[in-house]
């Protein structure tokens, strides 16, 4: 036995899965479990017959659909003498439910198809309460394969991270589903971040407060800069526990960001399971956040290598990154201020320890979170015509279909629902509200300059063509 934790994702065919299965046969995983037993997996049975490999195969009695061939037996009791599952289960939502059922950490190499779940598939949403670990989860999403996209296009790329709004990842769910919703054409149904996967980073409150009265002050870190900057490190941390004033209450903070914590396609990660040991943790706890999240997105790897790559310590705002630090920074003014204020937000991330002077590494919660499976809105606006800006330079901005229609105000009420190719024909289009602005200001604006411009191409032309003649 030679198993270890490792992901592996393969396209759906037979060829795939023998070569990836005599490639792990090499390795030296020779019990391989087969879920389920079906005809794909008895037409993989029979093919991997003809290498002489030497796998022993086992199937799960509940799982058996077909009638077991010489070279598969049923699997007894003792499942942990498993060294590979190979997954045959093209659906997305039946994958993941099963993949869910190996997040406690056994040494394990499985193998299961690529579906539109497979990470590169979709785009990744970051949400970040401020001062609980923001670059952390920076490194975290790219340490997985994601590039940074940041400002959210109209039609986001698979594969790419971005901030729910703006270039930002501080996004308060108050923020986006009241005033957003508000401002947005059609209530702000079709965002993409409802059928998409997102990572919320949260921290002990406690913590967050030290790390704001260690940054916050400094000139050109925050616009409101001047409001701490003659105050000390100790009238900081108590006026950011409490300020009637500006800033609020580290609940009213804290506070705006918590709804997150309880959306289906949100996944929590607290900070206090992501800094690992040079920052107080346990790797093992980072290890099986890192691998519960590989799980749930299909990110295919070893989690012990995506651990390796995150902790940065040069980060722009990085100041100790350490856990529990309130324990040496507050006073028994600071924590009275603090604990005068209603305590349910620390009930609801789960820091209402018991005993506060000697909490424990993880917050409560962190292993629900950990353990819950994702759900996505299976809601698709796509082909619903959804006028995103109206009159723009005389025309309306229409979103069907992915596309962006351009049309003229003044042309009457159109249905693109209807299968008329003569009504696409009439409008341009664009792949977003931006390029669309930009399609009507130039043609309202560079129209005579591109006039002039053909009309200078053809003298050009023409007297080239007359200079080539008279030369002859």
């Amino acid at each position: 036995m030679n198993s270890q934790l490792e992901l592996k994702f393969i396209t759906y065919n037979l060829n795939s899965y023998v070569s990836a299965c005599l490639n792990i046969i090499q390795q030296g995983n020779r019990r391989i479990l087969l879920r389920p037993f079906n005809r794909f997996a008895a037409d993989f049975l029979s093919k991997i017959a003809q290498h002489n490999s030497q796998g022993s195969f086992y199937v799960k009695k509940d799982e058996c659909e077909l009638p077991l061939p010489e070279n598969a037996k049923l699997l007894n009791s003792d499942a942990t003498t498993i060294d590979a599952v190979l997954f045959f289960i093209p659906k997305a939502k039946d994958l993941s439910s099963h993949l869910m059922e190996y997040i406690e950490l056994k040494p394990c190499f499985i193998v299961a198809p690529i579906t539109e779940r497979y990470y590169k598939n979709n785009p990744l949403f970051l949400i970040s309460i401020p001062k609980s670990g923001t670059h952390l989860l920076y490194k975290l999403a790219e340490a997985l394969g994601y590039q940074p996209g940041i400002v959210c296009p109209n039609n986001p790329f698979p594969g790419f991270w971005y901030c729910v709004e703006y270039s930002n990842s501080h996004t308060s769910a108050k923020d986006f589903f009241i005033d957003t919703v508000r401002r947005s054409p059609f209530g702000n149904r079709d965002h993409p971040l409802f059928r998409s996967p997102a990572l919320f980073i949260y921290r002990n409150p406690l913590d967050i407060i030290v790390s704001e009265a260690n940054y916050y002050h400094k000139d050109g870190n925050t616009s409101f800069y001047g409001y701490l900057t003659n105050k000390s490190f100790q009238e900081r941390i108590l006026t950011l526990i409490d300020d009637p004033w500006l800033l609020g209450s580290i609940r009213d903070r804290v506070g705006n960001y918590l709804p997150w914590l309880e959306f289906g396609n949100v996944i929590p990660v607290s900070f206090e399971e992501m800094i690992g040991p040079k920052g107080g943790g346990d790797i093992q706890n980072l290890i099986q956040l890192i691998w519960s999240i590989q799980l749930k997105l299909h990110i295919p790897g070893t989690p012990l290598q995506f651990g390796n790559k995150i902790f940065k310590e040069d980060s722009p705002t990085f100041h100790k990154g350490q856990i529990a630090r309130y324990l040496y920074d507050f006073t028994d003014i600071a924590f009275k201020k603090f604990y005068s204020l209603p305590q349910d937000f620390m009930e609801k991330l789960g820091y209402d320890f018991d005993d506060m002077n000697n909490p424990p590494l993880l917050p409560k919660r962190a292993e629900e979170f950990r353990k819950r499976s994702l759900t996505y809105s299976e809601s698709n606006f796509d082909n619903t015509p959804i006028t995103v800006l109206y009159n723009f330079i005389g025309h309306n901005i229409v979103k069907f279909k992915k596309k962006f229609y351009i049309i003229p105000q003044g042309i009457g009420k159109i249905d693109l629902t209807k299968k008329n190719r003569n009504i696409f024909k009439r409008f341009d289009t664009a792949r977003s509200i931006d390029e669309a602005k930009q399609k009507l200001i130039l043609n309202r604006k560079g129209i005579p300059l591109i006039s002039l411009w053909e009309a200078f191409k053809r003298k050009l032309r023409q007297f080239l063509y007359s200079r080539k003649r008279n030369f002859n």
